[in-house]
């Protein structure tokens, strides 16, 4: 009986170690804090701020194949005549699970963290080879990824107001996830090609509400009529 105890409990451990799902680790040291900018399409000005002024919200995606998104390696950050396409609308990335927020400035929290501080990906196996992308945006726009997605299609040149941010990270190729044992679990962010660079939240443009353009557009006619009287 015992023996036979025994092989279950093995048996039961081996299955659930071959579909243990994959851990990556978000580092918060100095070296991976994420940024905004303070200009529309401009660099990094400062860092993301805390939870109690601005939220911040960030999804991990990943693919086995792909090392692109929408056809570029390289980090996403809106321009000052569109609010940018992102790695949600491009088939060939899956969404790994909403991973977290911040806490402090510049800084990244899992929103269900493992006992050791890291992150589950949803969909690849611990010891599984794979490309990651981490979409980040601050809270006044959405705080679920379809709330993103039905802002970004109803705003596709800009935002609704002023300190609205999005940013997509460079391409993460060949991370292995951890499995909690034999395989250490990854940290993401650095300067390998295995990694992704700290995130860079940019700021969307504004984009005028109708009701302004027409006061602008009635307040011009009336400026041109005024002139044609002189």
């Amino acid at each position: 009986m015992k023996k036979t105890l025994l092989i279950v409990t093995l048996a039961t451990a081996v299955v659930g170690s071959t579909y243990a799902q994959g851990l990556v680790s978000f580092g918060n040291g100095s070296a991976s804090k994420f940024s905004t900018n303070a200009v529309v399409g401009g660099a990094a000005s400062g860092v993301t701020a805390t939870a109690a002024n601005q939220s911040f919200y960030y999804a991990l995606f990943y693919s086995a194949t792909a090392t692109t998104v929408n056809g570029s390696a390289g980090a996403v950050i809106p321009s000052g005549t569109s609010t940018g396409t992102y790695v949600n609308s491009d088939a060939n990335w899956t969404y790994g699970g909403l991973t977290g927020t911040n806490t402090s400035a510049g800084r990244f929290f899992s929103a269900s963290p493992n006992p050791d501080l890291s992150s589950t990906i949803t969909g690849v196996a611990g010891g599984a080879v794979a490309n990651l992308v981490l979409l980040g945006w601050s809270g006044n726009i959405a705080t679920t990824l379809a709330g993103l997605e039905t802002w970004l299609a109803a705003n596709p040149a800009g935002g609704t107001g002023p300190n609205q941010y999005i940013g997509e990270s460079t391409v993460a190729v060949g991370v292995v996830a951890g499995n909690g044992g034999g395989i250490p679990t990854p940290a993401i962010f650095g300067t390998a090609a295995n990694t992704m660079n700290p995130l860079l939240l940019g700021e969307v443009p504004t984009v005028p509400e109708p009701g302004t353009l027409a006061l602008a557009a009635l307040g011009a006619s009336s400026l041109l009529m005024l002139r044609r009287k002189k």
